[in-house]
């Protein structure tokens, strides 16, 4: 009896998921055809001749953006809005075959690009340069090349008078400034993370925007001589060339789509320094001045974007090797740790078999007494085990916190006790009353300390009376903590190149661990310098900004 063969179960998607994803299509949908209608309706205010060719196009932006941000299922929604702007503007001097074949063009040239920005992985928020090149390139050539192509071919075979070269020249110029306009700010607000840069002053933005539309109405409303209005139209850079330094990309696209509207309706309507030359002259000049502001604001934006992710990188790796020598320390006391967690581990053996013999014998009060003492040991290896576990944290993304410089010492003098006490060093330790609070990473500045701790006690572990000492001053604003031992000091050879990774005179040393220290007492935005003492010894000493409202203290 044969049987026939199993297939896959394939389970329907629920019917709320699909009606909620045609609706969201539809709602989409309805979006773009919306924007591309009403930006075609606003480029063809920009129309200086007979021919219907405008000289700003920002339609085909729109259509590049929605189909790369969504997908290709917007394509018929994007065919409708063609076709709507065709008809209307085109329909009186175009035959039908070519209003279909710039449809058609259109909508092959807005798949191709929005394909080539997926395949060489663009980036809507503008992070890297080469998100800027592949939106200029892709976009320029693919999309409002081929869209270019065909309405001019359109124009060109309906009216004798025209060449096909100059037309698509024109059309293209048009369709590029109006991507450079249009797509980057719609890409950064639908498609770009808008948490990025989240500590961002709304008001800066605020006020960046209202001083650009006060400047670009000044400049654009007509009042002003061009000799005055034209200087003045510059001025617009700067306000953009800083939001692009300081505030999300979000808002740098929305200010420079702010100024080229301003600009383009201003002068359209023969308004502005732009107005007096012609409109089609005007047009030409204010597109090239806005295609200038539009890349400055989008490579200072990518710029940024690089040097935070660099500087995120160079912090990671910093956390990481930071980590790596942490745990090569647990490794060095590795025997005062094993020393410090046997004693109450072998407490712990004896009072359990105290308190099993007593509980034998009835002696109550006793059994009392031991087992309190047996809780005493286990809560001592416990801490011993809480500090190392603390000590060997994980190094990504430290949280810095506000801490009493008492409490910052602690772990540091109890993780270090056991390997004092069995090279019988002495250690002193000053502060300030009353001690000061300071906002750092509490882990790293424990690693600091603990690095020049532990040179200090190998420096005079040798030494009959050794002895460290640890002590912090206030200076202004900042403490200065200083790490001094009574040892042999530093080899004069070895003082200038003291911090270089890998730099070591000791038997068994990596030479990274001061590196490391230096390294994140600058990013705690202070500094680290050593010396030999007059009196014998080194001393290293290192700042650390104190808390705001303590330093006004």
């Amino acid at each position: 009896m044969s049987t026939a063969p199993l297939l896959p179960l394939i389970r329907p998607r629920p019917r709320a998921e699909a009606s909620a994803s045609r609706v969201w299509l539809a709602g989409r949908s309805a979006m773009l055809i919306a924007l591309y209608y009403g930006v075609g309706l606003w480029g063809f205010v920009f129309t200086p001749d007979a021919y219907g060719i405008p000289l700003v196009w920002p339609a085909t932006g729109v259509g590049l953006t929605f189909v790369y941000l969504y997908g290709y299922r917007l394509l018929p929604a994007l065919g409708i809005a063609v076709s709507l702007v065709t008809w209307q503007f085109t329909s009186t001097m175009m035959p039908l075959a070519e209003a279909l074949g710039i449809i058609v063009a259109t909508l092959a040239g807005v798949a191709l690009g929005a394909h080539g920005l997926r395949r060489f992985r663009f980036s809507p928020g503008f992070e890297r340069l080469r998100d800027v090149w592949l939106l200029l390139v892709i976009g320029g050539l693919a999309a409002s090349g081929t869209a270019a192509a065909a309405g001019a071919w359109g124009v060109a075979a309906s009216m004798e008078t025209l060449s096909l070269g100059d037309t698509w020249w024109l059309c293209w110029m048009a369709d590029l400034m109006g991507l450079m306009l249009v797509a980057p700010v719609l890409l950064a607000w639908l498609g770009a993370d808008l948490t990025r840069h989240v500590e961002q002053n709304h008001a800066k933005a605020a006020a960046l925007g209202f001083s650009l539309v006060a400047i670009a109405g000044v400049v654009y409303a007509g009042d002003l001589p061009i000799g005055v209005a034209m200087p003045l139209s510059y001025a617009i850079f700067p306000l953009v060339m800083l939001a692009a330094l300081r505030c999300p990309v979000q808002v740098t696209t929305a200010l420079t789509m702010v100024a080229g509207t301003i600009a383009l309706s201003g002068t359209g309507w023969g308004m502005g320094p732009f107005a007096e030359l012609g409109l089609d002259v005007s047009l030409l000049s204010l597109n090239a001045q806005l295609a200038l502001l539009v890349l400055t604001a989008l490579v200072l934006s990518a710029l940024r974007g690089e040097r935070e992710a660099a500087e995120a990188r160079a912090r990671q790796h910093l956390d990481e090797l930071a980590r790596a020598g942490r745990l090569s320390t647990l490794g060095e006391l590795s025997a005062g740790l094993a020393h410090e967690l046997n004693q109450p581990l072998c407490a712990l053996a004896s009072y359990a078999q105290a308190s099993k013999r007593l509980l034998e014998r009835g002696r109550t009060e006793e059994l009392k007494e031991a087992l309190g003492q047996l809780n005493a040991s286990a809560h001592r290896a416990a801490e011993t085990v809480r500090q190392i576990r603390a000590f060997a944290a994980e190094g990504h993304d430290p949280e810095f916190s506000s801490i009493a410089l008492p409490d910052l010492l602690k772990p540091v003098i109890d993780l270090l006790g056991p390997e004092l006490r069995r090279n019988h060093v002495q250690m002193e330790v000053s502060l300030p009353d009353p001690p000061p609070h300071i906002r750092v990473a509490p882990v790293q500045m424990e690693q600091v300390l603990v690095n020049l701790l532990r040179n200090a006690m190998e420096a005079t572990a040798d030494r009959a009376g050794g002895q460290i000492c640890l002590s912090v001053l206030r200076e202004g604003a900042q403490l200065r903590l200083s790490v001094t031992d009574n040892g042999p000091g530093i080899p004069e050879n070895r003082l200038p190149g003291i911090f270089d990774p890998f730099a070591t005179w000791k038997s068994g040393g990596l030479g990274l661990g001061l590196s490391i220290s230096r390294s994140l007492v600058e990013a705690h935005g202070g500094h680290m310098v050593a010396r030999n003492r007059e009196e014998g010894g080194a001393e290293f000493q290192f700042t650390l900004p104190m808390e705001d409202s303590h330093a006004r203290t």
